[in-house]
């Protein structure tokens, strides 16, 4: 792998997930899904610890973004760049699901609907406002 591994987390109101992606295959390399028991930091460092163990991984190796209600306080003490979760969430759709027109997307403390509609000038998917 040539170039660094992309790390993702999401530090939810009752969950941490992780996932190692390799950037050049998409192929996922790692991944978790864990109740935090209120303890958003202490789980992010654990699930980081395993990361670290299993794939050899450092802030060195990888590029790492954090999404999530404790995500934002969370990004800063890890080296993460925090990402807003519908963000996050409509990147993914455009890259991995171009045909998808809305996601529901339920979480611990709300819910979001995310809309997409084509761009007439671009011809690109974009998310309605």
């Amino acid at each position: 792998m040539s170039a660094p591994l992309l790390v993702g987390v999401d530090v939810g109101s009752t969950t941490v997930k992780a996932v190692a992606v390799d950037p050049s295959t998409d192929a996922m390399l790692w991944s978790d899904y864990q109740r935090h028991e209120t303890k958003q930091p202490e789980k992010t460092l654990e699930f980081l610890g395993r990361l670290e163990a299993d794939l050899g991984i450092s802030n060195a190796t990888c590029r790492m973004f954090i999404t999530g209600s404790g995500g934002s306080t969370i990004a800063p003490l890890i080296g993460a760049k925090f990402v807003q979760e519908v963000t996050a969430v409509s990147l993914a759709v455009e890259k991995l699901h171009p045909e998808v027109h809305s996601v529901i997307e339920l979480g611990g403390q709300d819910a979001k609907i995310i809309v997409f509609k084509e761009d007439p000038e671009t011809g690109r998917k974009k998310k309605i406002p």
